[in-house]
């Protein structure tokens, strides 16, 4: 989420849209992505690179998810609306649209909405083998 505030806080005053900036941003993420799956969730695959192959489709569709909704947020002004929403929960000062924003509401809504789409579709691309039962002959005792 930081590599990609960053971004918007860089490229966005260049004139590119945020939704063009997550999509670079996400794809050069994927491997990091990846790897620090590898290590922290479901330990080092045996074979790296068709696991990364075989995550690489959650990776893009996720990238797919996130450009989509990092257009539709920044189109409807989310950050604006999200500052506003706190600042009346709370009864703070309205904040002062009129300066250029970041991104970091509508970054953690897309963060959270990718989050869970690449953890389930992981759960089911990484899940072990199940165990194959070999021809064990049935044991009469065990069965009622």
């Amino acid at each position: 989420m930081t590599g990609y505030n960053f971004s918007v806080m860089t490229f966005e005053p260049l004139g590119y849209p945020a939704s063009t900036i997550y999509a670079v941003f996400y794809t050069c993420y994927i491997p990091v992505g990846h790897i620090m799956q590898c290590l922290f969730v479901f330990g080092w695959p045996k074979d790296y690179l068709s696991s990364l192959m075989s995550n690489a489709p959650i990776g893009l569709t996720a990238m797919a998810i996130g450009t989509a909704l990092t257009g539709f947020l920044s189109k409807i002004e989310f950050n604006a609306l999200a500052e506003d929403w706190i600042s009346s929960a709370f009864g703070t000062e309205k904040h002062d649209h009129s300066e250029e924003e970041g991104e970091f509401y509508s970054s953690l809504v897309v963060m959270v909405a990718t989050g869970v789409w690449c953890y389930v579709l992981s759960l089911y691309v990484n899940a072990a083998e199940p165990e194959k039962k070999g021809n064990a002959e049935k044991d009469p005792a065990k069965e009622l």
